[in-house]
């Protein structure tokens, strides 16, 4: 399997003092479960829907082996916020480069995190949920994480840890360790 993480620096895993973010942790669980994996963290600092948008093919197209069982993680928003990007904007955006991804294999659509700036973390709200009804519309499974790290300690100390962005190592490991309880991570990597 081939899986791709695509999305900003909190895709990236900025802060991780490990250098796994989430992305590493999902594929180590699906490494020590047997599966030969081939996996690739496509995100980049400061990386808008808009610019995910124009480099979503290239970067993928890079890097496919025909025949290969091919995945895509997609998770932004943050940026978008942090960029001032309109919400109409956002929403065009990801319809877009979730509908490019459905057609270079099957895709789910992490929802972005939340920040130590309340009112960020608002606006970050009502993207997200503008963000599941584009999944929803496409018929793209997707995992909203908010609610849960909004009220998870250890991911806020991590928050302060690092940036008020960017969380600590044991950020990323309390996101990953939610995303491989839910059913459609496990069921997405083939976990049993």
């Amino acid at each position: 399997m081939i899986t791709f993480f695509i999305g900003d620096s909190l895709t990236l895993g900025c802060g991780d003092e490990s250098g796994l973010g989430w992305p590493g942790r999902l594929a180590s669980a699906v490494m020590k479960s047997g599966q030969d994996l081939t996996w690739y963290n496509l995100g980049v600092r400061a990386n808008t829907t808009t610019k995910i948008r124009e480099r979503l093919r290239e970067e993928v197209t890079r890097r496919f082996l025909p025949g290969q069982d091919t995945r895509l993680f997609l998770s932004f928003g943050v940026a978008d916020i942090a960029n001032d990007v309109p919400a109409a904007t956002s929403y065009e955006n990801a319809e877009a480069i979730l509908s490019e991804a459905l057609t270079m294999g099957p895709t789910l659509f992490i929802g972005p995190m939340p920040v130590g700036d309340p009112e960020r973390t608002e606006h970050i709200v009502q993207l997200s949920l503008g963000f599941e009804s584009v999944c929803e519309r496409l018929g793209v499974p997707h995992v909203p994480v908010l609610g849960f790290l909004r009220e998870s300690a250890a991911y806020n100390a991590a928050l302060t840890a690092y940036d008020n962005v960017h969380p600590a190592a044991k950020g990323y490991a309390t996101l990953a360790d939610y995303l491989l309880q839910t059913h459609a991570v496990r069921d997405f990597l083939g976990l049993e």
